[in-house]
């Protein structure tokens, strides 16, 4: 399950009652925040830690802290220590797992988790998850609309593509491109429509004109056919106005079968104007 907005609050396990996590997000960095509330090996007073790490798809890779040598109610330097790391994955909007190793004290394993607060909003967000993806800024970017791509491009087989766009809704992405039988986008102009469903799997790095960059994974289904199309797509949000582009046609593959390289052409959003 995709990790979205809905995902914040109070988690547990039932079978340790009165101790338990909660869980918060920060989209502008990608980051998930687990704050976990439990006591000492040798019992006693309680005992806190913090984590954070990075998001991706239905997992976080997350570093634990600890914080020491605080009073209550009163500003103070404490000392905040790395103490240990953790793998937070999500199967429901109800159920995850928190695989923890704590270096300090020479510990590790595994906690099913359950929600405790309702689930209000994880459900409803789930429904969009897949349009949004994390940009080259590594912010959490809203994809859903008209990207189009005005220009031609020779293609290896003497034929040509032109003008192409993208339309995605919540779970839907369909593509449209201008065929030309042949170079520099000229003879026969033929129109292709593919509708997919669009499922967005996780976060990964790719190459652009040889440098590292954060993009996302997608499999997109024709509904028709059942045949599968394993995609990239990166969104550049350095400059005004966003850009997006996808994984090469003639990119090498990951060993899951996901292009790993992505060519500098790009599309640009429409924008909806409003009449009033």
């Amino acid at each position: 399950m995709l990790i979205n907005y809905g995902i914040t609050g109070s988690w547990y396990e039932p079978a340790t009652s009165g101790q338990g996590f909660v869980f918060d997000l920060v989209p502008s960095s990608n980051l998930l925040a687990a704050y976990w509330f439990t006591y000492p090996i040798e019992g006693g007073a309680r005992e806190w830690y913090m984590a954070v790490g990075d998001i991706s798809g239905d997992s976080a890779e997350l570093i634990v802290y600890q914080t020491e040598n605080g009073f209550f109610d009163q500003s103070s330097m404490v000392d905040t220590n790395a103490v240990g790391s953790a793998h937070l994955a999500f199967s429901s909007c109800a159920d995850a797992s928190w695989n923890y190793q704590l270096d300090t004290q020479g510990i590790n394993g595994e906690i099913p988790l359950q929600r405790i607060t309702a689930d209000y909003f994880c459900e409803q967000f789930l429904a969009t998850a897949s349009t949004t993806v994390v940009s080259h800024s590594n912010v959490w970017v809203d994809i859903r609309g008209t990207w189009v791509f005005e220009g031609c491009v020779n293609l290896e087989n003497s034929d040509s593509h032109g003008d192409e766009s993208f339309v995605f809704t919540d779970t839907i992405v369909t593509l449209k491109i201008d065929r030309y039988s042949r170079p520099n986008c000229q003879g026969i102009k033929s129109q292709q429509v593919l509708t997919l469903a669009n499922q967005r799997v996780d976060k990964t790095l790719a190459f652009l004109d040889g440098e590292e960059v954060i993009a996302n994974r997608f499999i997109m289904t024709d509904a028709q056919s059942g045949q599968q199309i394993k995609q990239l797509f990166y969104v550049d949000d350095q400059a005004a106005e966003l850009l997006l582009t996808h994984g090469s046609l003639d990119s090498p593959s990951d060993s899951e079968g996901f292009p790993t390289e992505l060519p500098s052409l790009f599309f640009e959003r429409v924008r909806v104007r409003i009449m009033q």
